[in-house]
């Protein structure tokens, strides 16, 4: 996170130097002035973008790209938490993290909360403000109202008893109210909120996650314009936006347990959004060419190498990896025609009675050269979806591939049981048992062992992975492995020891990696 600070430190810096060159309306007359300030605070993208270009001319120099306005309509006149994420040098955190509040205290906003991983982050988002209602003489002009009172940049007031306050996430926010007002805070800034330093710890990105669900969402106005903006990027599983979007994609799946993610830029779920930029457009097209030209996008994935361009630009949450490389992981555009497989194995964890662990389902094909994965479940769920899941993949490949098919599970302490439930299950819904059909795996092998066996048929490409279903997810458990959850890993490794094509040679000993 350090280098991110120090880019970013670097940018409000630029800002800064140029506030004492944005001059005053020249020949302003009392009329035009009324017009000016009349069409700047229109409750409308037209209203906030002229806003920013009038008043803040030395930030705006470009056009606005669709995701600018795209991400403005999707926060303002909501209630709730928005999460926006997007390619380096988007924008969001000047746009939606400094002038949006500037433009939503203008509108008659009182209280505006800057959130980071430490007071001092914060402070760095809330001096910003304080530097531009302070110095910014076309603001000060036709809203002397916004001016602070007060040197304090991380807790101040304005002229008119809006106060702006800074804090970092182990901060208290419960019962936060505006002394003056007697106010809830209007609108919540959460930004810088993940660390570097601590990507190799699942649970302070959890917990700074469950932070931001229960209390800081909770800490808002009860209006129907309140809302806290989570602004991050998706650089790294662990982070905490990255389990955001996680949990409105598990809360989508509910209902749609197909639901591919990758096809959508905005998630939604009651009152929580996740807005996603990546520089590429569908079509190859760039999402800001004033910005970054699509004929830029060779040199930049040369500056920022492969995995850096996907984490950066794309958003995807890949990280260079311990043992697993993101470049080893090739992708079949098809699988092998029914002619060609000679033998496909199913394998599941039903992570039986262990809190918190993903239930994996694994469907591999051979042709006699490749082994393809053809089917890849990986999810934090109830047994029920894992028991429709499973019963459908299972029943779908043996009408495919008959006897070349064959499924397995994990029954390692006793995990056999689940087998029992799996029949009742069926029962209860008029389908007919199947349980019969698994061989049952005793694994007592170390996990690590066979996860690390499963190395050199990755990066030779001699296991292909699909596109879509939860490759993502399982890439990103094979990319901070050993840290974090290996259940997907694992899986894939159970089910590719089925096979007698495939050696375990490999096997050497186990990685202890350090943070």
């Amino acid at each position: 996170m350090k280098r991110f600070t120090q880019r970013q430190s670097k940018a409000i810096a630029r800002i800064v130097a140029k506030t004492p060159a944005v001059l005053p309306f020249a020949g302003d007359s009392p009329v035009e002035k009324s017009q000016r300030i009349t069409r700047a605070i229109d409750n409308s993208w037209d209203g906030f973008s002229y806003f920013c270009s009038t008043y803040f001319p030395h930030i705006f120099d470009l056009p606005f790209c669709p995701a600018h306005e795209d991400m403005f309509r999707h926060t303002h006149n909501y209630f709730g938490i928005v999460g926006i994420t997007g390619f380096r040098e988007l924008g969001k955190t000047i746009l939606m993290g400094v002038v949006y509040p500037i433009w939503r205290i203008a509108r008659g906003d009182t209280f505006i909360v800057h959130i980071a991983a430490d007071a001092q982050l914060a402070a760095n988002r809330s001096a910003l403000t304080h530097h531009q209602l302070s110095e910014n003489r076309r603001i000060l002009t036709d809203f002397p109202q916004l001016r602070t009172d007060g040197d304090d940049v991380s807790e101040f007031y304005l002229k008119n008893n809006a106060y702006i306050l800074a804090a970092g996430i182990n901060s208290s926010f419960r019962g936060l109210i505006n002394p003056r007002t007697a106010r809830r805070p209007d609108l919540i800034i959460c930004d810088d909120i993940d660390l570097e330093r601590n990507q190799g710890n699942q649970n302070i990105g959890r917990r700074k996650l469950r932070k931001i669900l229960e209390e800081i969402g909770g800490a808002i106005r009860k209006s129907p314009d309140s809302v806290v903006i989570l602004l991050g990027n998706l650089v790294h599983p662990n982070y905490s936006i990255v389990m955001y979007r996680e949990s409105i994609i598990a809360h989508i799946r509910q209902d749609s347990p197909d639901f591919m993610p990758s096809y959508h830029h905005t998630l939604v779920m009651p009152q929580r959004k996740l807005l996603a930029y990546p520089l590429e457009n569908p079509d190859g097209s760039s999402a800001w060419p004033e910005k970054y030209p699509a004929a830029s996008f060779p040199q930049l994935r040369i500056r920022y190498g492969h995995t850096g361009y996907q984490r950066e630009m794309l958003g995807f949450a890949v990280i260079d990896g311990n043992i697993f490389k993101n470049e080893w992981f090739a992708h079949y555009s098809a699988p092998p025609s029914l002619s060609k497989v000679s033998r496909v194995w199913l394998y599941c964890d039903p992570a039986w009675g262990e809190k918190g662990c993903f239930k994996a389902v694994a469907a591999i094909a051979y042709d006699g050269a490749r082994f393809y994965l053809l089917r890849i479940w990986l999810r934090q769920t109830e047994n029920t979806a894992f028991f429709r899941h499973l019963y459908d993949t299972t029943i779908d490949l043996l009408a495919t591939y008959k006897a070349r098919f064959r499924p397995s599970i994990e029954t390692t302490f006793g995990q056999h049981r689940i087998l029992d439930e799996f029949d009742r299950w069926a029962r209860e819904n008029a389908l007919k048992p199947i349980s019969h059909l698994f061989k049952r795996i005793d694994n007592r092998e170390n996990k690590f062992l066979r996860i690390e066996a499963t190395e050199t048929t990755i990066e030779s490409a001699r296991l292909l992975f699909p596109v879509g279903q939860d490759t993502p997810a399982l890439k990103s458990q094979y990319l901070s492995y050993p840290d974090g959850y290996i259940d997907g890993p694992d899986a894939i490794a159970g089910c590719l020891e089925r096979f007698s094509e495939y050696s375990s040679r490999t096997r050497v000993r186990i990685r202890k990696m350090t943070v």
